[in-house]
Formats: C-alpha cells, structure tokens, sequence
C-alpha cells in the first residue's frame, strides 16, 4: 500500500497552528473593543437622554406649577367676581390685573405657552391666546391635573400639550361646580426646537414617542428612519423603565435607547449608529485578517515547495521499497529529480535490478524444489490409505458380503478417482470435503461411526490443497476411536477469523494425555525420522510449504473425549487462502 501523503497536510495544519493562537487572541481583543464602545455608546446615550428629558420635564413641571400657583393668587381669583362688579370700570381693572398676572406667569417659562383661566361661577374667561374669542373646551375628568397631547385645531395652530387645575380640588369630577379652571398649554414646537439643539451638541437621533400617536421628531431629524423605528416600537412591548437594545434599521445597525418620562406619559427615544463608533475597530480588524491571508498564502506555498522538493521524491522512493518488500522486484524509480535525490533514486535502480535478477533465479528454484517435496509427501499418504480398503474387500469377500464389496468399491473409485489427479495439486474445500465423505463412508462399512460436517457455505469455495484433511481423519480413526468400544463420533468445523482460516477435526476417541500431546507437538516439527509415523507430520509440512509459515497443523484436548486437530492457514485481503 502506498503511503500517503501526510507531509503537505501536516505542515499546512502546522501553520494553522501557528496562527490560530494569534486569530483566537485578537479576535477575542476585537469582541472587547466592541463591547467596551458598545458599552460606552450605551452609557453616553442614556446619561444623556437622563439629561436632556430631566431638562423637559423641569419646563413642564414648572408650567404646571404656575397653573396651581394661579387658582391661589388673589388677582386670579378675582374672576368669580367679575359679574358682581360695582362698576364697569371696576370690573376692567380687575380684568387687566389677571391679564397682567397670565402674562407675568407664562413669560417666566422659558418655553412659549399659552394660560387661560375660567371660572363657571360669574362664566368669565380670560387668556393668552391671541383670539379674538376663546372659549374654554369640555373638561373630561381624566385631564384634570395631568398633561394630555391633543392635535391642531381651529383655536391651535400646532399640536400642544395640556394641563388643567380645578379650584376647589374637589370639583375635579365636577368641573362645571368649580370655582376656578386654570388651563396651560404649550406646543410641541418647544420640544422640537429642544430636540435640535441636541443633535447639534450629542450624536443621536432623539424623538419623542408615545403608543398609537405620531411621534414628535425634531426639524433635523431623519423622519424615514424614525417611522422606521417607530413601526418596530409598535409592535414592542416598552418597559416602564430605561432601557436599550441593538436594532437594524434601513440595513444599519444601530443602539436603541428610550428613557420613559413619568410627567408627560411618552418615550424619550433616541439611536445611535453603531458602524460609525466601530469603524475604526473594523478597519483595523479588516486590516489585521488581510496581513493573515497572506502570511497563510506564504506559508502554504513554502510548504508546497518542500513537499514538492522534497516530500515527493521521499515517498516515491519509500512507495517502490514497499513494492520490494512485497516481492514486486520490478519495481524502478522513473521521474528523475533535478536535485539531491537524482543520485540516491539511481542508486536504488540499480540495486532493483541486481536483487531482481537474484530473485528470479532462486525463486524458480524454490519453486522446482517445494514441486518435489509436494509430490513426494502425498505420495506417501496414498498407498497407506489403498492397502487398508485393499484388505477390507478381501476380507468381505471371503465373508460373501457383495453389499459391502460393491459400497466400498463404488466409494474407493471415487475417492482415487480424485486422488490421482496429479496434474494440478489445488482443488477447492467443497472438493477435499466429497473426498472425506467418501473415506468416512468405507470407514462406516467396517465400523460403527457417526460425523458431522458443519463448514459454512462460503468457506467451501476456498482454494485447498489436495489430501490435507483426509489423514486427520483416519489418524482419529485408527489412533481414537477404533481403541474403544463404543460408537465413534467425529465432527468437522470450520471457522474463518480475521486473518486465518481453520478446519477442526475432533473425534470422542480414547484421546491423549497432556506429555503425550507435547511429544507428538514436538516431533511434528523436528525432521522426519524412521520412528515417527509420516501422516500428521506430512499434513504440518505441507500446510507449512503450500501456505507459508504461519499456517500449520496444531492439537489440543477436544470436548468430546478425544482430540482436537485444527488446520490453521493464512487468508488474504480478498478472503482467499
């Protein structure tokens, strides 16, 4: 398998690295600037919004404390008598001293107002509006002693806000059996011309705002984003207490303040932009990320020279020594590097060849040898087998049992009709596992033997070797289970693991004790003598020479009272042996 190519990657992540903590760091700098202007964007404006409403309701309280100021004077309270005059002239003085007195009051408001004074007891009424006639409006009860916003009309021009003060107090439910009604009103002008000098002294766009009314926005205001934000204000649910919120208007990002104001019943609203503040933050951030790109363009660019230069031909090299050590001595360097490497993958060309042309020669070698070996061990397995079947039809013969002469006839011939098929030493399990059939069936004709086959379907089509299986099972026949007395019994298995593939063979035979199973290990893997039986000694062998030395014939006590012999060879990636 051919290496992959990590090189590139892992210097391109180690460049990452390296400038990950300096992102994270400075990114986490950048939130704080943010958050320290916002936070200060959100102190000034609400210190100064506190301010600005502070200075309106200061104006506001002031008229409405001239209103009740008025229904004590003595000069005001002169209107109940003005239809008891003695005189008429008596009766213009008094008029003139509460004109005086009306005036008086509203000049001293830095705020142009208007004052009027009504009295249901002599229905005299007098005012600062400059009509000609003015009549004082129905006085509903929840205007009394609290500032009430009305629009324009014939007797005001503008809208304007107004205040009404009942003598007695009590009369307040019953405005028509007071004494006294002082009305004060002032337009709205006042607060918009309020409202403009704070946009030129503050950064904001301030208006007033009450639920279901226009809003009261200053001539320099920007009247598309206030009915903007307004329409946002609608559908919000403002608190009875200062607060403020970042909202996008006309696609700017901006921060929302309002101040409730307690004397009037509205909102002092103002918003600030919030991209102007952060710019200069913005434009370092900008700066900074773009002196990133580049230095992580750079690096990845060094990066690649080295992978290229010198990563490359390191794995080439590397990929065709695998292909060495997997036996693939054709394997050559062919792109020739114009640098350091050029002597060392000419080097590695030449000693190929040379191992190649050293290979090739042992290898056909090894191969006419193993041939031999093969041959001449199966064919030591074969003829002990055909003298036993041999001796058992003569001997059924002499008896007069045709049956038994015509089964083990039928089933030798197929058994050596198998067996001598020499011309090709590889068959499939599914073919080993007929031949076995085949030996277990005469078997049977001579004694009492039960077997189970339980080898999976898939295993079957495995490539094997000819003539493995069938000497494990007549050693547990002779060796196990034709020395007791009892029906023998021989199950064959087979399991595929994750890298070998194994075919169990037990039998409830007589069995083995623990050094007898130790010796016969033993002589298994030490070269054949006179002494030592040939038929699991040529099973081990021939495992080992067909399927490498990993393969290879192991014992063990079986469950069933006998032994447990397991043929253990190596599988390939494609679950082929």
């Amino acid at each position: 398998m051919p290496y992959k190519n990590k090189f590139f990657r892992k210097i391109v992540v180690l460049v990452f690295m390296l400038l990950l903590p300096v992102i994270v760091i400075y990114s986490y700098s950048y939130q704080v600037n943010v958050s320290v202007v916002k936070s200060e964007i959100e102190n000034s404006s609400m210190g100064n919004l506190r301010f600005f409403l502070s200075q309106v309701e200061n104006n506001v309280a002031q008229l409405a404390l001239h209103s009740v100021t008025l229904t004590n004077d003595s000069s005001i309270r002169e209107m109940m008598r003005l239809d008891k005059m003695d005189t008429i002239s008596s009766g213009i003085e008094a008029k003139k001293r509460i004109m005086e007195k009306l005036i008086l009051y509203s000049t001293s408001s830095p705020w142009q107002n208007n004052m009027s004074v009504y009295s249901p007891l002599s229905g005299a009424v007098l005012t600062t509006y400059p009509l000609s006639r003015y009549e004082m409006r129905d006085i509903k009860i929840d205007k009394v002693t609290r500032w009430s916003y009305g629009g324009k009309d014939d007797t005001q021009p503008d809208d304007r806000f107004t205040w009404y003060t009942i003598d007695p107090p009590a009369a307040r439910n019953d405005p028509s059996s007071a004494n006294l009604i002082v009305e004060v009103s002032f337009s709205v002008e006042n607060i918009k011309m309020m409202l403009d000098q704070y946009m030129t002294s503050k950064q904001g766009n301030p208006f007033f705002y009450a639920p279901g009314l226009e809003p009261i926005i200053g001539h320099k205001g920007s009247v598309e984003k206030v009915r903007e934000l307004t329409q946002y204000l609608n559908s919000m649910n403002l608190k009875e207490q200062v607060n403020h919120e970042p909202v996008k208007i006309s696609g700017e990002n901006y921060m929302l303040s309002y101040v409730p104001s307690a004397t009037l019943g509205w909102y002092l609203v103002d918003f600030v932009p919030l991209e102007k503040a952060i710019a200069p933050i913005n434009k370092n951030r900008n700066a900074f990320y773009t002196v990133i790109s580049i230095l992580l363009i750079l690096g990845i660019a060094v990066s690649f020279v080295i992978y290229r230069n010198v990563q490359i031909p390191i794995l080439q090299l590397m990929n065709n020594v695998q292909k060495l050590k997997r036996g693939d001595y054709s394997a050559r360097l062919l792109k020739m590097p114009k640098n350091e490497f050029f002597f060392l993958f000419n080097r590695f060309n030449e000693m190929a060849g040379q191992i190649q042309e050293l290979i090739e020669n042992v290898y056909w070698e090894k191969i006419r040898s193993r041939e031999a070996i093969v041959k001449q061990l199966q064919s030591q397995i074969n003829p002990h087998f055909f003298y036993n079947c041999l001796f058992f039809i003569v001997s059924m013969s002499r008896l007069g049992d045709q049956k038994a002469v015509e089964a083990m006839a039928t089933n030798l011939g197929d058994y050596y009709r198998y067996t001598t098929r020499t011309e090709n030493q590889t068959t499939t399990l599914a073919d080993e596992l007929g031949l076995v059939r085949n030996y277990l069936t005469i078997q049977q004709l001579r004694q009492q033997i039960e077997y189970e086959i339980q080898v999976p379907e898939f295993m079957q089509s495995f490539p094997f070797s000819r003539l493995l299986l069938q000497p494990l099972i007549e050693n547990a026949i002779i060796h196990g289970i034709e020395r007791k007395k009892n029906v023998g019994r021989i199950v064959i298995r087979g399991e595929l693991q994750e890298k070998a593939a194994r075919l169990i063979v037990e039998d409830n035979g007589k069995g083995m004790t623990d050094a007898e199973m130790q010796e016969l290990d033993k002589k298994l893997r030490q070269p054949l003598t006179e002494e030592m039986g040939c038929g699991l000694w040529n099973v081990n062998q021939r495992l080992i020479h067909i399927f490498g030395s990993e393969s290879g014939l192991a014992l063990s006590h079986s469950e069933l009272g006998g032994v447990k012999a397991a043929l253990c060879w190596r599988k390939d990636d494609n679950d082929n042996v």
